[in-house]
């Protein structure tokens, strides 16, 4: 079978349509470059003989999620791989879209911090807002913002929507006026684990580090990262 965003094998050699796998195409003249084009009367779509663009290749998709989790930043796996930058961003959407959100199991109990860091420009600080399975360590909510009520309570009630039995969080007042208290706990050391998943955050994606020159320009394709990071 032909991959239908691979497109390796040459149609000449195969004789089916790339995108259907009709056996119902003809030629369809040439392009700059010489390749030749083929037109499908059954989906109605022209597709060329075969794509050398490093893109199209299967495994470009799980290359460009490994690097992502590796630190690279958007230039440095396009370099990497060879392909545009404009492309890595259209993939990291498209790999984005395609990720389930973790369904939340009902009485867990989770760990809830936020982490500073900048879009654009150093003026333009956003925040994000995460929870954490206390058990497993794993990312079960994030969403981004600015470092208000707005922001924390988007987590927040996620996190009560599953009827969970307790959080815990560092001792920032606003969680006082967002979280039952018969669920909140705030004491020494309860949040050791989202702290040391603080740590890996800014290890691997360096526009989250304190001290950086890197930084995101579109809130979407961070929030695309940070799904591709946390639950690819």
């Amino acid at each position: 079978m032909i991959e239908n965003h691979n497109r390796c094998i040459k149609v000449s050699e195969s004789g089916i349509c790339t995108f259907c796998y009709s056996v119902d195409i003809t030629k369809n003249g040439h392009t700059k470059t010489g390749k030749q084009q083929y037109f499908c009367k059954n989906c109605g779509l022209r597709f060329l003989d075969h794509y050398s663009y490093n893109a199209y290749r299967k495994e470009t998709d799980f290359k460009i999620g490994q690097l992502i989790k590796e630190g690279l930043g958007i230039r440095s796996i396009a370099r990497v791989l060879n392909i545009s930058a404009t492309t890595v961003l259209k993939r990291i959407q498209n790999i984005s879209e395609n990720i389930r959100i973790p369904v939340l199991l009902f009485g867990k109990t989770y760990e809830l911090d936020e982490m500073r860091f900048f879009i654009k420009k150093k003026s333009n600080l956003m925040w994000l807002a995460y929870a954490i399975d206390k058990t497993t360590k794993k990312v079960v909510a994030f969403y981004i913002g600015r470092r208000n009520n707005r922001t924390l309570n988007a987590v927040i009630k996620t996190l009560l929507n599953a009827k969970t039995e307790n959080i815990y969080t560092d001792k920032l007042r606003n969680y006082q006026y967002l979280i039952p208290e018969d669920i909140h706990i705030t004491q020494r050391y309860g949040t050791n684990g989202i702290e040391r998943k603080n740590l890996n955050i800014r290890t691997h994606l360096r526009r989250f580090g304190r001290k950086t020159i890197c930084f995101s320009k579109s809130m979407r394709i961070t929030q695309a990262v940070l799904k591709i990071y946390f639950w690819l």
